[in-house]
């Protein structure tokens, strides 16, 4: 994500790490998307354009997607090759997107990219893994991700050099996207398939990663639901931003001509030292 101050940074950090259960979430904004999307996994805003990244599954063919603020595509990036095809949870670090491209099964294989808006994708290096998401640590950090439905986190410098690998004891939800929040964490989203007692069902949430030991620092569920699908509203893409003293998550959760879904909860403050 973009840099922020240190203050926003330790706001956003702060408001995370006391969420729970009864955190309310308001619906602010609604941006419906006028193409097929496909099947998203990640999402970042630069400027005003979001930039989704996404499997055309039957096609098995990825992309990163720009989407302009009316909802309209301008412009699509292929990411990944014939083989590792399902890129994964993204993030921009000022400069650059990184993104991976996986094989579409778990333990498997995936490729690092790199790209600059406006330029095509290019590989970094390969993990023998499938990366569900990858992050930079800011603009000149390291690379910290994540397996198949988080269970094991990575870190690695960004010329691939494995530095900490840690098991993910923890299955709350299996964690899609990851943002940089400048504070040494990550955040997350995702999902989970839980047993009902009238069935199969879904359950939503968000997470903060601590990069520096790679363990989830907070984890609470998100109780908010697409209306034309059903679907958690942190099934994949998230992306969170500062509005004045709101905290406000931008979720896409549905596949094809879905929408991004913006939530907001009252930011914490933070007293001077």
């Amino acid at each position: 994500m973009l840099q922020h101050s240190n203050r926003v940074a330790g706001a956003m950090t702060a408001t995370f790490s006391r969420l729970s259960r009864r955190t309310s979430w308001q619906l602010i904004d609604e941006l419906p998307l006028a193409f097929d999307a496909h099947h998203p996994q990640g999402m970042a805003r630069v400027g005003e354009t979001w930039w989704v990244s996404t499997v055309d599954i039957a096609n098995r063919l990825g992309f990163v997607l720009a989407v302009d603020r009316t909802g309209h595509l301008v412009e699509q990036v292929r990411v990944g090759d014939a083989s590792r095809y399902h890129p994964g949870g993204m993030d921009f670090d000022g400069e650059a997107f990184w993104i991976a491209a996986a094989e579409y099964r778990p333990d498997s294989t995936a490729v690092i990219q790199r790209f600059v808006p406006g330029h095509a994708a290019e590989d970094v290096f390969v993990v023998d893994d499938h990366v569900g998401a990858v992050a930079r640590c800011g603009g000149d950090g390291d690379l910290v991700g994540w397996s198949w439905g988080s269970r094991r986190f990575y870190r690695w410098s960004v010329d691939g050099t494995l530095l900490d690998s840690r098991t993910n004891p923890a299955h709350f939800v299996d964690h899609q996207d990851c943002q940089w929040l400048d504070t040494g964490h990550l955040l997350c989203g995702g999902v989970a398939e839980v047993s009902l007692a009238d069935g199969p069902g879904w359950l939503g949430g968000i997470g903060v990663l601590d990069a520096a030991t790679l363990t989830m620092a907070r984890e609470v569920p998100f109780p908010h639901y697409s209306p034309a699908t059903g679907r958690p509203g942190t099934h994949n893409p998230i992306w969170a931003e500062v509005d004045g003293d709101r905290l406000i998550v931008h979720l896409l959760p549905d596949d094809g001509y879905g929408a991004i879904r913006s939530y907001a909860t009252p930011l914490v403050e933070l007293t001077s030292s």
